[in-house]
């Protein structure tokens, strides 16, 4: 399984997670997510759409370590949950996981009504064949999948891709990983529910591998580090990088809508915005056990809080160039 970035997790033992299941009804029906959990011995609780309305982001963020939404369900179940996608993505930005199970499209007739995390959409699409890019291994089943993801993120990890006719269609990644404040984002157009139940080892081997990774990365940050570490200042060094990104991300903004207004070719406004997504991603990650201003003294932001001014002084210096064209 493909991990993203290395991060300090809790390494307790998988009996101690506690998982939330948000569902009506068994995907394809197949209980495939709590018999998986099951095996694994990981603590579940399954909730309706109806029910999560009556639980605060407080709760979700104290009570689970990672939260699932399963395929293929009811209209009922997309129309409940669309307007607390919000919730849900509060309880990330906390440093939790969500795993949505996008494949709508099945036995159940219902669809997303919302966009999902970070405006991605999936876009309907029957493959056969799914190729894991991790491993060169491809998964099959009947249907594989039901779409692929539109609009993803520049910060995506690209973990499954569809490849209808044997060959890896890169152009239409079906499933990504990517970050969201201090959490984790999983959204797949696998048919997991479907496939794990009916199609043999390599999907059972392939979800319980998600399922690790996923709760591997969701959890408590480490403890606090001394500010000086072998006569380094980190203090320091994390305060001046902080000054940088965020005088350099003020230029950016404003000459961006300059550079909008008057016309600058989009290539260049493309990847200009892709160096500013790349540092946005490297400062939220910095922050991921908290605010970047409460931990200056901590060795394990530094490397995010310097990477994202120096690739927010690279947005900024394309669109000067740019500007100068």
């Amino acid at each position: 399984m493909a991990a993203m970035e290395s991060v300090t997790v809790s390494a307790k033992p998988l009996d101690e997670y506690n998982v939330l299941i948000l569902k009506n009804s068994d995907a394809w029906g197949s209980p495939t997510i709590e018999s998986t959990l099951q095996a694994m011995n990981i603590t579940y609780t399954v909730m309706s759409s109806s029910e999560l309305q009556n639980v605060t982001t407080a709760e979700l963020v104290k009570n689970y370590d990672m939260i699932i939404i399963a395929s293929d369900q009811s209209q009922t179940f997309y129309n409940e949950i669309g307007p607390q996608m919000g919730k849900l993505e509060d309880y990330v930005r906390a440093g939790r996981t969500l795993e949505i199970h996008a494949a709508n499209w099945g036995w159940s007739g219902g669809l997303w009504t919302t966009t999902l995390p970070r405006n991605v959409t999936i876009v309907r699409s029957y493959s056969n064949r799914d190729y894991v890019t991790a491993n060169n291994t491809t998964l099959y089943s009947s249907y594989a999948s039901h779409g692929y993801l539109a609009n993803l993120p520049a910060d995506a990890e690209i973990v499954t891709v569809q490849a209808p006719s044997g060959t890896p269609d890169y152009s239409r990644p079906s499933t990504a990983i990517y970050p969201l404040g201090s959490g984790r984002i999983f959204i797949t157009g696998l048919t997991i529910e479907y496939s794990v139940a009916r199609k043999g080892a390599d999907w059972k081997r392939f979800y319980a591998g998600v399922i690790k990774d996923n709760l591997m990365y969701s959890g408590k940050g480490p403890a606090a580090t001394p500010a000086v570490r072998k006569g380094i200042d980190f203090m320091s060094f994390n305060f001046y990088y902080y000054l940088q990104y965020k005088r350099t991300l003020a230029k950016f903004n404003a000459l961006y809508t300059n550079a909008s207004n008057n016309g600058i070719d989009n290539e260049i406004l493309k990847l200009a915005a892709t160096e500013n997504a790349t540092a946005l991603h490297y400062y939220e990650h910095a922050g991921r056990h908290g605010p970047v201003v409460q931990n200056f003294g901590r060795v394990y932001i530094f490397l995010d809080i310097r990477k994202a001014a120096l690739h927010q002084r690279m947005a900024l210096r394309i669109l000067e160039e740019g500007m100068k064209g």
